[in-house]
């Protein structure tokens, strides 16, 4: 049946006319598990046969031989500003070191892509030919919409988490904070009376704290203008009225249900092969020696380097895993073997880990993962229950919601015991129900008409086609928070109301008189003729 549609799809396209176009995409964000879903995108435009040209500021893992890929990384100080920011934020505790840690990072993360606008290679690349659509793998860089200005070209965004905050304001999406629970929360639907209420205080922060930066990118869209003395650029509100089309890294069957306006799509899992790529040798061997009880992977993702965690974290974590029976594939940064906490027989410390191969492979049985956003959905789409360490961000939220839908469990490895994971690795382990639960999930996840690859290239031709495809915007986009929830209606009717009720006192107030020769007297002065 898939490739009966992926047929008719195919022809679809040849019968509109499609013709090559020339796209140019920016991926700044300096963070490798947003590239894997934003090169995603790229490369299924490149195999359609567009002529696509990349910009990051950090190398790829992967390199598309159709892709034109470009490195123009920032200065060296921000690079160590970082990894600073990111190593204090997995070090430090308590609500307020954590706030501070993640400013830091998102400060430093934002100010890592706007020095990237001014590199002399940067404005040489984009200006260098004419494009027909830029496409922004957005994190915290709304001001590269300025490049989309400067450049007179439709612009789609590319984001690695499902609709909510920003991305909704973009599109004119609506928030429903009473029954869609924001990204970073631990609620799922159906929403209690609680959750409602954390729900309006949570949005109601990260309302302000987006106008806030808000008012930030605007002085760096501002200063991109002046300094390249661009004529005829819109403002910065402006732009944020003209994206096209927005790409999530979500599904509806991962929940919440939600409406999504057209230019919202949906590509969940678009970073997942259909076949997955033969391992290397070394990886290969090791797993395929694990039928007899199973292999575990652990992997705190592409920001947190294991190998720089505190010292009692890693031997809690070796101490457990050295003695389990299943075989553990364990992601360590450093490759060099001296550095390695142990030399167990049952471990094999790597480098780089393939993830989405890896977990394909028939014999993982779990998945101790950090609870970033791709890593939560490969291990979904395949199967593979999880323990979910988080550090940051929305990990923690994603995390809170595989625990309630029952794909893991969770655990704080900042103060977990060997014998808390321990108990932890042997109860999803050996109790079938968690395996069952995701596998059910998994195969849920995968029905659907069109693949996520699929989606990507139609919506971006369509888009192109369509000249940005202005009808696809949401009249939202230019309304303000008043219009929005018809405060201004409610303010009009009330007082219609009112002005209707003192109208009408009046009245009966004149008509009493006539007939009964007195005056109106209204409660107030009643009581106080009676206390007189």
């Amino acid at each position: 049946m898939r490739f009966v549609v992926s047929l008719l799809y195919s022809l679809i396209l040849v019968s509109v006319g499609v013709e090559s176009a020339r796209i140019l995409a920016l991926f700044t964000s300096p963070s490798p598990s947003h590239l894997i879903v934003h090169t995603a995108v790229t490369n299924a435009l490149a195999e359609q046969g567009h002529e696509v040209t990349v910009i990051t500021s950090i190398p790829l893992r992967e390199h598309n031989p159709k892709v034109n890929h470009f490195i123009i990384s920032p200065n060296e100080f921000l690079i160590r500003e970082l990894d600073s920011a990111i190593l204090k934020m997995s070090r430090k505790d308590g609500l307020l070191d954590n706030a501070l840690s993640m400013y830091q990072t998102m400060k430093t993360i934002t100010d890592f892509q706007y020095d990237i606008m001014f590199n002399e290679r940067f404005q040489k690349k984009i200006s260098s030919q004419k494009f027909d659509l830029i496409v922004i793998g957005y994190f915290s860089n709304d001001f590269l919409l300025a490049v989309a200005s400067q450049l007179k070209i439709p612009v789609v965004l590319v984001w690695s988490g499902p609709p909510g905050g920003s991305v909704n304001t973009y599109i004119g999406n609506p928030s429903e904070s009473s029954y869609v629970p924001n990204i970073m929360a631990e609620a799922i639907q159906p929403m209690s009376f609680m959750d409602r209420v954390g729900e309006f205080l949570i949005n109601g922060v990260f309302y302000g704290l987006e106008e806030f930066v808000n008012f930030k990118f605007s002085s760096y869209y501002d200063e991109y203008v002046q300094e390249f003395n661009l004529k005829d650029m819109p403002s910065f509100d402006d732009m944020r009225k003209n994206v096209s089309l927005v790409f999530c890294n979500s599904h509806f069957s991962e929940g919440p249900i939600r409406p999504n306006v057209p230019a919202i799509v949906e590509i969940g899992g678009i970073q997942i092969k259909d076949k997955p790529d033969p391992l290397e040798p070394k990886l290969k061997e090791f797993l395929d020696n694990s039928s007899k009880h199973g292999a575990i992977l652990f992997s705190m993702g592409s920001n947190v380097k294991v190998s720089t965690l505190d010292p009692k974290i890693i031997k809690t974590l070796y101490n457990v895993f050295s003695k389990l029976k299943q075989n553990v594939l364990w992601k360590w940064e450093d490759p060099n073997p001296a550095s390695f906490p142990g030399n167990s027989k049952n471990i094999l410390f790597s480098k780089w880990i393939p993830q989405d191969d890896v977990l394909a492979h028939k014999n993982m049985k779990l998945f101790v993962t950090h609870g970033g956003k791709g890593s939560v959905v490969e291990s979904q789409y395949h199967g593979i229950p999880m323990i979910g360490l988080p550090v940051f961000g929305d990990q923690p939220g994603n995390i809170d919601k595989i625990v309630k839908v029952g794909y893991g469990l969770k655990l704080d490895y900042k103060t977990m015991t060997e014998q808390e994971l321990s108990t932890a690795v042997n109860e999803v382990l050996n109790n079938p129900s968690y395996a069952a639960n995701v596998k059910k999930f998994a195969d849920t996840y995968k029905d659907r008409p069109l693949s996520a690859r699929e989606s990507v290239v139609f919506w971006t031709e369509y888009v192109i086609r369509h000249h940005g495809a202005p009808h696809l915007q949401s009249p939202l986009v230019h309304m303000n928070v008043i219009q929005q929830y018809s405060i201004d209606v409610l303010a009009v009717i009330f007082g219609a109301l009112y002005i209707v009720y003192r109208i009408s006192k009046l009245c009966i107030c004149f008509v009493w008189r006539k007939v009964f020769g007195k005056k109106c007297k209204s409660k107030a002065k009643a009581k106080k003729s009676k206390k007189e």
